[in-house]
C-alpha cells in the first residue's frame, strides 16, 4: 500500500532564533497544501523555482515538519524519515566510498531490515543485479561513482530506489541536469519499469519538463507560490514515446494548457519558461 494524504499542510519558516514558524508574507513556503494520492499513481508536480516543489518533497520524506496541517501514508502520520520511502534527488545521492552494487545492495539491506524482510547477502545480491541489469549498469557493478558519467551514476541511483522495493518513489528533478539524449533514455526506463510492474508503486515526481511529465504521469499537479493551482489527469495510453505524443491531439493540449499556466504565472520568471519545454 502507498495511499499519501496530504491535509491542509503549510509550511513556513522559523525565526532567526530557531523558534516556532509563524506565517508570513516572507517566510510562507507552502499555504494550506491538501492533496489525495492513491496507491500506484504516477504524480508529477511542476510549478516554477521556488513555488515549493522541493519543500513539499521534504515533508512527505519526513526531513521538514509542517508548521500546521498533516502528513499520511496509508493512514498513518510521516513523523520522519524512513525506508517505506526511496527516493532519486537531481545529484545522484550515491555514497562515493562504495562501489556500484554495494551502493545497491545497501539500499536494499536497510529497507529489508524497516520492512521486515529475510533477506540474505546472496539474495541482496542477486536483487542488486537484477536491477543493474535493468537500468543497463551490470557491466559497472565493480566501479566507483566517481568512474561513472552523470547519467551513469543516475541510472545507479534509480536501480538502487527501485531494488528496495518500497511502495513509495520520490524524484526531484532526477534528470535536470542531464544531456537531452541521457534524459529521454532515463524517462523511458523509469516509464516502462514503473508501467510494467505486476504492483505499481506510487511515484511523486518533480520536474520542470512538461515533455517529461506527460510522458511519465498519470496526473499533474502545478504548484505555485505554496499552493495549488491546477489539477490535470492525463489520460494517455501507455506505453507511452516523446515521439508519439507529439503527434497525439490529447497531449498536445495538455501541454498547451500546462504551458499557458507557466505563461500566466505572475511567479514564473523566463528561466522557468526556457525549462518547461524539456
Amino acid at each position: 500500500m502507498g495511499s499519501i494524504i496530504v491535509d491542509n499542510v503549510t509550511f513556513a519558516y522559523g525565526d532567526e532564533a530557531g523558534g516556532a514558524a509563524s506565517p508570513s508574507a516572507g517566510s510562507l513556503v507552502l499555504d494550506g497544501v491538501s492533496l489525495h494520492i492513491p496507491d500506484g499513481q504516477f504524480l508529477c508536480i511542476i510549478g516554477p523555482s521556488g513555488s515549493g516543489k522541493t519543500t513539499l518533497l521534504r515533508l512527505l520524506l519526513g526531513l521538514s515538519e509542517p508548521t500546521s496541517g498533516q502528513l499520511s501514508i496509508d493512514g498513518k502520520a510521516i513523523d520522519g524519515p524512513g525506508l517505506d520511502r526511496s527516493f532519486v534527488f537531481q545529484d545522484y545521492s550515491l555514497f562515493p566510498w562504495m562501489k556500484v552494487q554495494e551502493n545497491v545492495e545497501f539500499g536494499i539491506e536497510q529497507a529489508s531490515k524497516v520492512l521486515g524482510r529475510a533477506l540474505g547477502r546472496e539474495d541482496r545480491a542477486r536483487i542488486a543485479r537484477d536491477y543493474l541489469q535493468r537500468v543497463k549498469m551490470l557491466d559497472a557493478a565493480d566501479k566507483y561513482p566517481y568512474q561513472l558519467s552523470g547519467g551513469m551514476q543516475q541510472r545507479v541511483a534509480i536501480a538502487r530506489a527501485l531494488a528496495m522495493d518500497t511502495q513509495i518513489l520520490i524524484f526531484d528533478e532526477p534528470f535536470g541536469a542531464l544531456d537531452v539524449k541521457t534524459r529521454r533514455a532515463l524517462q523511458g526506463l523509469v516509464e516502462e519499469l514503473w508501467s510494467t510492474g505486476c504492483d505499481r508503486k506510487t511515484v511523486v515526481f518533480v520536474t520542470h519538463d512538461i515533455p517529461e511529465a506527460l510522458l511519465l504521469a498519470d496526473r499533474i499537479v502545478y504548484l505555485s507560490k505554496g499552493s495549488i493551482v491546477a489539477d490535470v489527469a492525463v489520460d494517455l495510453p501507455r506505453p507511452r514515446t516523446v515521439e508519439a505524443l507529439e503527434r497525439d491531439a490529447v497531449a498536445s493540449a495538455l501541454a498547451r494548457e500546462l504551458t499557458d499556466l507557466f505563461y500566466r504565472d505572475p511567479n514564473a520568471d523566463e528561466r522557468d519558461i526556457d525549462e518547461i519545454a524539456g
